[in-house]
């Protein structure tokens, strides 16, 4: 009795959090402020590791892990913002993240693998191969941003 009663209580616990979510861009403003939001986010940390890969800081192991680690949690957070009908209206986003969708959430999937593995190599600690995957993510990124990024 008791374990289902806590079952019970955990899918309503789940149920209402999707109902946050479903409404979580309930207007399209919304959607476009929270995925420009996370991007600035992920900009800024990224940015902190390309300092460091760049030789333009000191490496610090702890420091360059913990944004790559950041920049991972971010990375899976912007894409439902992206297909909001409308929000390419007044933005730099092509309207063909929205009309290729599959393509578009295929290069989120890739960007989001590509960026957990930096994460998992920074943990590591070994600035070589921090360089390398460093330099794959910003691939990843500039793939979506010249297929589904404008101006």
């Amino acid at each position: 009795m008791k374990r289902l009663l806590i079952v019970v209580v955990c899918g309503v616990c789940v149920a209402s959090l999707l109902g946050v979510a479903a409404a979580q861009f309930a207007r399209t403003e919304d959607a476009v402020r929270y995925r420009q939001s996370t991007m600035f986010l992920i900009g800024q940390h990224f940015g902190r590791i390309g300092e460091v890969v760049q030789g333009r800081k000191d490496f610090e192991p702890a420091a360059v892990a913990k944004n790559a680690d950041l920049v991972a949690t971010f990375a899976r957070l912007p894409w439902d913002a992206f297909m909001v009908p409308g929000s390419d209206s007044g933005t730099q986003m092509r309207g063909a993240a929205l009309s290729d969708s599959d393509g578009f959430k295929a290069a989120a999937a890739n960007s989001e693998k590509e960026t957990a593995k930096l994460a998992e190599v920074a943990a590591a600690g070994n600035l070589d191969a921090i360089r390398a995957q460093f330099g794959v993510v910003g691939q990843s990124c500039k793939a979506c941003h010249d297929k589904y990024r404008g101006r």
